[in-house]
C-alpha cells in the first residue's frame, strides 16, 4: 500500500510488522466527523454503541455445561467511508499498533485504534485525519507522523459575499503589511490577480480571490449557511525552494511562516464573514489554527 508521507513524516519504530495500516488517535476522537469532512456518504455500518452492546458478556448455561460460563463475543464497529471502503474500530484492545504509537510517537496511553482499508484515498484521508486530531498511522514497522504545519500551506476562506483584490488588501493591511499586488498567471492583461508578501528567506505568502467549484467541500456541510459561501480567498505559502523535495530547512521556513499565514487567514475570515478550511479540507477554527501555528 502506498502511503502519502514524505521522509520528514516518518518516525522509525521497532515494531512488529502489521498486516494492515492502523490509525491511532486520542481516545474519544469523533472519527465520524473526520470522515464526513472528506466523504459525503460516510456512515456507520455498525456504530460503536451498537458494537459495545453486542459485545456485552453473555452467560451460557444449560445441561451441556458443567456450570455457568461467560462468553464475550468479539464485535467491532465498522465505519464505511465509501462503497466497499470500511474502517474497523475502535479496536479493543488497541493491540500492537496502539502500543507502538504510545511508545514511539509521544501519544498518551488512552488512545483509540482503527484498522484501515487498502485504499489510496483512505490513506490520504488517514493522513489528514491524524494531522487534524493529533494522531498517527502505524504501518508495517513504522509510525508515520504527519507534519502539523503542512495543514497551513493553503488556507481558504469560503465567504457569502465576493471581495475584490483592493478589498482584500485593505483587510490584510495589518496582517501582511508589505503585501503588494502581483500578476501570477499568463494573461493578456497586466492587471494584478494576487497579493504577495515576501518573507525573506522563508518564502512568501500569496493571497488570491476566486470562486468555489460547483460542489462545495464536504466539510462545509456542517457549517451554518450564513458563515459560508461560494466566494473564496486563499492564503498560500510559497516555499523558498520550490524545486527541491521538502527537507528540514523547508520545514523550518514553514514553521517561521506559520504565524503570518494564520494572521492573514483570520483577518480574511473575520473581514469576509466566511469559514476557513485548511490544506487538508478540515474546518480551521481558532483553536486549530493556534495549535498548528504553535506546533514544533
Amino acid at each position: 500500500m502506498t502511503m502519502p508521507w514524505t521522509v520528514a513524516d516518518r518516525l522509525a519504530a521497532p515494531a512488529a510488522v502489521l498486516p494492515a495500516p492502523h490509525l491511532v488517535v486520542p481516545a474519544g476522537t469523533d472519527l465520524f466527523a473526520a470522515a464526513r469532512a472528506w466523504y459525503d456518504g460516510a456512515r456507520w455500518l455498525l456504530s460503536p454503541d451498537d458494537a459495545h452492546a453486542a459485545a456485552l458478556p453473555v452467560v451460557a448455561t444449560g445441561a451441556r455445561f458443567r456450570g455457568a460460563r461467560t462468553e464475550t463475543p468479539l464485535v467491532v464497529a465498522r465505519l464505511e467511508l465509501a462503497a466497499g471502503v470500511v474502517v474497523d474500530g475502535p479496536l479493543t484492545p488497541g493491540g500492537p499498533a496502539a502500543a507502538v504509537a504510545v511508545a514511539h510517537a509521544g501519544l498518551r496511553p488512552d488512545v483509540d485504534t482503527y484498522r484501515l482499508p487498502d485504499d489510496p484515498t483512505a490513506a490520504a484521508w488517514a493522513t489528514a485525519a491524524a494531522r487534524h486530531v493529533g494522531g498517527v498511522v502505524v504501518i508495517g514497522g513504522q509510525v508515520l507522523v504527519p507534519r502539523p504545519h503542512d495543514a497551513l500551506v493553503r488556507l481558504t476562506a469560503y465567504a457569502p459575499n465576493p471581495a475584490g483584490l483592493a478589498d482584500v488588501a485593505s483587510l490584510l493591511r495589518t496582517a501582511l503589511p508589505s503585501a503588494r499586488p502581483v500578476r501570477t498567471t499568463a494573461a493578456t492583461t497586466d492587471a494584478a490577480d494576487a497579493l504577495r508578501h515576501d518573507l525573506d528567506y522563508d518564502g512568501a505568502v500569496v493571497v488570491r480571490t476566486g470562486e468555489a467549484d460547483a460542489v462545495m467541500p464536504p466539510a462545509l456541510r456542517a457549517v451554518d449557511w450564513r458563515r459560508v459561501g461560494p466566494h473564496t480567498c486563499t492564503v498560500t505559502w510559497l516555499s523558498p525552494n520550490p524545486d527541491d523535495d521538502p527537507g528540514s530547512l523547508d520545514l523550518m521556513s514553514l514553521r517561521r511562516a506559520a504565524p503570518w499565514l494564520v494572521r492573514a487567514a483570520r483577518a480574511l475570515r473575520d473581514g469576509l464573514g466566511g469559514t476557513l478550511l485548511d490544506a487538508d479540507g478540515f474546518v480551521a477554527d481558532d483553536a486549530t489554527l493556534g495549535a498548528l501555528a504553535a506546533a514544533r
